[in-house]
């Protein structure tokens, strides 16, 4: 028995040995949290009140842009893209997560379980590259803002936001069909959602091919994003040293932060997320945490972040709650 934060979280994996079955059966056993019964109410509220947040910020944002014409830019659509991605990562956790704090056995079928596996990968693989894309837009405005609207047409932004959902969706589809074809063998995936590296352990034979394909495709999305990020901020900082008015750097700069944050926050929870998947000592409920933070933070402070720092959303939104006010 392994016991983490005692009396609030509580792990103990022999009451669901008996489920971990041996045949091809057609519907999945979450391991999930396991709860002291008083703990079960307060955390769902805390995850519901979560998701109710994120879901609202997100929505929030997503119709000021589309709403205000003047917000049509660049680095707003794919800001727009950004959220949807939030949108879905989040949605594909945490109503299930919910549901399952006040059910002892977490049964999820087969196809239920694919599907979140996919909404899952989609969301980091997606966001990274729409991460890379916004860096690269950021580029264009500050190294070159004289040819920025030849630079980043409307055909570029789909371009970009088309590769980015494309290439994702490629790489998810590859990964998750070289897990399904597995015989299966067990039936306990030992996390608290669905996920290509839960799910190809439950295979009866050799997946050794899925886990160095899961292992590639991470390690390339992940430095294709990083190579991204260091060249457009070493030129955007070499641009603005360069740059004689004080208020230019400063606003230049300012335009970055933004990204800049998203992007640690981002790949700081994924980095945690899937370390604590190689190492076997950190305690399971960690493990879980962990994994459940990568899917739930940076959807909540994304647009929050750039809610607060963008000047023109934030005069946006200020003008209209000015509006508001002054009309009632």
């Amino acid at each position: 028995m392994i016991t983490f934060k005692r009396h609030f979280f509580h792990y103990d994996s022999s009451s669901l040995k008996m489920y971990n079955v041996v045949g091809n059966t057609s519907d999945f056993i979450l391991e999930g949290f396991f709860f002291s019964p008083e703990a079960r109410v307060p955390l769902f509220l805390l995850v519901f009140f979560g998701y109710i947040v994120i879901v609202f910020v997100n929505t929030t944002l997503f119709l000021v842009i589309v709403l205000h014409t003047h917000l049509h830019g660049p680095m707003y659509i794919m800001l727009c893209n950004l959220i949807v991605c939030d949108l879905l990562g989040s949605t594909a956790v945490m109503p299930r997560l919910m549901a399952d704090f006040f059910v002892d056995v977490k049964v999820i079928s087969f196809a239920a379980c694919i599907i979140q596996a996919f909404f899952i990968h989609m969301y980091y693989l997606a966001g990274q590259l729409i991460l890379s894309a916004m860096a690269l837009d950021r580029y264009a405005a500050i190294c070159n803002p004289l040819r920025y609207t030849t630079i980043m047409t409307p055909r570029i932004i789909v371009k970009l936001c088309l590769m980015a959902w494309g290439g994702a969706f490629i790489i998810v589809v590859v990964l998750l069909s070289i897990t399904i074809r597995l015989p299966k063998c067990k039936s306990l995936v030992l996390h608290a959602y669905c996920f290509n590296g839960a799910l190809f352990v439950l295979a009866c034979g050799d997946y050794s091919a899925n886990n160095i394909y899961g292992l590639f495709m991470t390690y390339f999305t992940s430095s294709l994003s990083l190579s991204a990020i260091v060249f457009t901020y070493s030129k955007i900082l070499i641009t603005c040293f360069f740059k004689s008015q004080a208020n230019a750097k400063s606003k230049a700069l300012q335009t970055c932060a933004s990204h800049l944050t998203v992007y640690v926050i981002f790949e700081t929870t994924l980095l945690f997320s899937i370390m604590a998947l190689r190492f076997p000592n950190i305690s399971p409920n960690l493990t879980k945490v962990f994994g459940t933070v990568m899917i739930t933070v940076p959807p909540c402070l994304n647009p929050l972040i750039y809610g607060i720092n963008t000047k023109e959303i934030r005069n946006t939104v200020l003008k209209y709650f000015k509006k508001k006010i002054t009309s009632s």
